[in-house]
C-alpha cells in the first residue's frame, strides 16, 4: 500500500511501558485494556484537551488507539468514531474509511438531495394552501354544525306548533294537508342545505387528500432514496483484513447476519484503525478506546471509561477485519459455567433452580449453554418445562420455571402484575450518594448499540427499582436492590446511570468495566403458588 505520509499518523510513547506486549490481540467485544494501550490512551487524552475546539463537556465522544508494530518500532495509531466539529478529518487521527463529508462525492450529493425531499415536504406541510384548506374545512363544518341546529330548532318549534293547530276547532282536511306540506317543505330544505354542505366538504376534502397525499408520496420517495443511499454508501465502505482480502461493509453484514447494517457502520473507531493499519502493513498487538466527555443523553459513559468495541455495529466487520491475526478467545466461551445446576425448590407443577453466572435463562441465537436446555434434558419425561422470567447470562441466583402452560401463565401473570417480590444483592464499583433509596429510570432499547439498554422518558418503558446499602468496603459497596419492574439490564442501568447510582456493578463488562463475573445475585423471590395458594419463598445463597 501506498505509505506517502504514513509518518503523520504513526504516535510514540513519551515513556516505554515495560511489561511484555501481548502474545494475542484482545478480543475486541469484552476485554481489559492491556498497559501498553493504556499508556498510549493516556497520553492522546493529554493531547485532547488542546487538540480540538469542541465542547466535550456538553457532547462527548468515542476514541481509540491502536499500537501496532512498523517497520521502524512500536507506534500506537489514533482515532474517533464518526465526526468531531462536522468533519471526519483531524490531523494526526486515521482518515475515515470512506469520507461522508467530502462535498464533492456521491453521498454528499444524496443528502442534499434528501434535504430537497424533505424542504418540500415541510413546504407543503406548513404552507398556506394547506393551511387555509384545512382553516375552510373546520369553518364549514363548524357553519354546518350551526345552521343544522338553527334548522332543527326551527323544525322542533314548527312542530309543536303544528300540534296546537290540529286540536283547534275547525281544523279540517285542507288545514292538515297545509300543516303536512309545510312539515315536508322544512324537512326537504335541511336535506338541501345538508347535501350543499357535503358538496363543499368533498371538494374541500378532494383538494386536501390531493396535498397530503403528494406528501405521502414524497416521504415514500424520501424513505426508498434514504436506504438507496445507505445501501450505496456500505458498498463504498471497502474493508480490508490482515490477510489481505478486502470486502464491503454491505457484504460482510450480508454474509455473517442476513441484516441490513445500522446507520453509522463503519464509522467507530476500531474499523478505521483496524482498516489503517491492514492498508499500511502494519501489524496490531493490542488497542484501548475510551470515553472522553459528557456522556450522551440516557446512556452510561464515564469520562476517560474504557469500553469494548459495540456489537450490532462492529461485530461482523471487526470480526472480518482480524482475519490473519491470533485473537483471544471469547471470554464468554472461557467462562461457561459447566458445574450441576442446584434445585432449591421443586413440585408438581414448578421447578426453581440456583441459575450459576455465564449461563444463559433460556436459549439464545448464540447456541451458549442454557438452564433451559440442561433442565430438559434432565427431565425427559416432561413435555414442557419453561422458564417464566429470566436472568442475564452473567447474573446468578433463583430462577423458576414450570411444568405445565397453566402454571407458566398464572405465574407470569403474577410476574405481569408486580406480585412477585424480588430481592438481588451486588457488589458495586464505588459508593452511592445516598445509604439507601428509589430509582426511576424509564428504560429502552439503545437500538444503535444493542444489546445495551438506555434511559429514554419519551419511549421508554417504566423501571422502579428500590435499593438499600448493606456494607461498605475500600472499593466496593455491598447494596440489596428491589425491583418493582423487570425491564432488561433496570438494574445495571440504575446503579451505571448517572442520575441512578452513578457506580455500576462490579464486573458489569456492558455498562462498567469487565471482570471475571458480573456481581449480581437473584438472592430471593416470593410469590404465591398458583396451585397450592401457599405464599412461598425461594432463596439462594450470595457466591461472592
Amino acid at each position: 500500500m501506498n505509505s506517502e505520509g504514513l509518518h503523520l499518523f504513526l504516535h510514540e510513547w513519551d515513556n516505554l511501558p515495560t511489561v511484555p506486549l501481548p502474545e494475542r490481540f484482545d478480543f475486541p467485544h469484552q476485554y481489559s485494556p492491556h498497559p501498553w494501550a493504556k499508556a498510549a490512551a493516556q497520553q492522546l487524552q493529554e493531547t485532547l484537551k488542546k487538540q480540538f475546539k469542541h465542547a466535550f463537556d456538553q457532547t462527548g465522544k468515542m476514541f481509540g488507539v491502536l499500537v501496532v508494530e512498523t517497520p521502524v518500532g512500536l507506534k500506537y495509531l489514533a482515532g474517533f468514531s464518526g465526526k468531531i466539529d462536522n468533519t471526519t478529518v483531524h490531523p494526526g487521527f486515521v482518515p475515515p474509511i470512506f469520507n461522508t463529508t467530502n462535498p464533492n462525492n456521491f453521498y454528499q450529493q444524496g443528502e442534499h438531495a434528501l434535504d430537497e425531499l424533505t424542504a418540500q415536504i415541510r413546504k407543503i406541510a406548513e404552507g398556506s394552501q394547506l393551511q387555509a384548506h384545512m382553516l375552510q374545512k373546520k369553518q364549514l363544518e363548524e357553519a354546518w354544525q350551526a345552521t343544522r341546529t338553527a334548522m332543527q330548532e326551527r323544525i322542533a318549534q314548527n312542530k309543536s306548533i303544528r300540534k296546537e293547530q290540529r286540536t283547534a276547532i275547525g281544523f279540517n282536511e285542507v288545514a292538515e294537508k297545509r300543516l303536512n306540506n309545510e312539515s315536508k317543505q322544512e324537512q326537504l330544505a335541511l336535506k338541501h342545505a345538508k347535501k350543499r354542505f357535503q358538496g363543499e366538504l368533498a371538494e374541500l376534502e378532494t383538494k386536501l387528500q390531493g396535498l397530503q397525499q403528494t406528501i405521502q408520496d414524497l416521504k415514500a420517495q424520501r424513505q426508498q432514496s434514504s436506504v438507496n443511499l445507505q445501501r450505496k454508501l456500505f458498498q463504498a465502505y471497502e474493508i480490508r483484513n490482515f490477510k489481505g482480502a478486502s470486502s464491503t461493509v454491505w457484504d460482510i453484514f450480508k454474509a455473517a447476519v442476513s441484516e441490513l447494517p445500522p446507520s453509522g457502520t463503519g464509522e467507530c473507531a476500531l474499523p478505521k484503525l483496524l482498516n489503517f493499519a491492514a492498508q499500511h502493513d502494519l501489524k496490531p498487538r493490542c488497542f484501548a478506546e475510551f470515553w472522553w466527555g459528557a456522556s450522551p443523553p440516557g446512556e452510561v459513559r464515564k469520562h476517560r471509561g474504557y469500553y469494548p468495541a459495540c456489537r450490532a455495529k462492529c461485530e461482523p466487520i471487526v470480526a472480518f477485519q482480524l482475519q490473519g491475526l491470533e485473537v483471544e478467545p471469547n471470554p464468554i466461551h472461557e467462562l461457561m459455567n459447566q458445574s450441576p445446576l442446584e434445585i432449591l425448590f421443586e413440585d408438581a407443577w414448578l421447578l426453581a433452580v440456583n441459575k450459576p453466572p455465564h449461563v444463559l435463562s433460556v436459549p439464545g441465537r448464540t447456541g451458549f449453554d442454557s438452564v433451559e436446555d440442561r433442565l430438559k434434558s434432565l427431565y425427559t419425561n416432561l413435555s414442557f418445562l419453561k422458564a417464566v422470567h429470566r436472568l442475564d447470562m452473567g447474573t446468578s441466583g433463583v430462577l423458576l420455571l414450570a411444568k405445565d402452560a397453566a402454571t407458566h401463565a398464572a405465574v407470569q401473570k403474577q410476574f405481569a402484575g408486580n406480585k412477585v417480590a424480588k430481592c438481588y444483592e451486588a457488589l458495586l464499583k464505588g459508593k452511592p450518594v445516598c445509604p439507601e433509596g428509589l430509582i426511576e429510570l424509564p428504560l429502552r432499547l439503545n437500538l444503535e448499540h444493542r444489546p445495551h439498554q438506555m434511559v429514554c422518558y419519551e419511549h421508554g418503558k417504566k423501571a422502579i427499582t428500590h435499593y438499600k446499602v448493606l456494607t461498605e468496603g475500600l472499593h466496593s459497596t455491598r447494596v440489596e436492590f428491589y425491583p418493582e419492574t423487570g425491564r432488561t439490564h433496570q438494574l445495571r442501568v440504575h446503579a451505571a446511570h448517572q442520575h441512578g447510582l452513578n457506580t455500576p456493578i462490579v464486573g458489569d463488562e456492558l455498562y462498567g468495566t469487565a471482570g471475571e463475573r458480573l456481581c449480581l445475585h437473584a438472592r430471593e423471590l416470593r410469590l404465591q403458588h398458583p396451585n397450592t395458594r401457599q405464599d412461598i419463598c425461594l432463596q439462594a445463597k450470595v457466591p461472592f
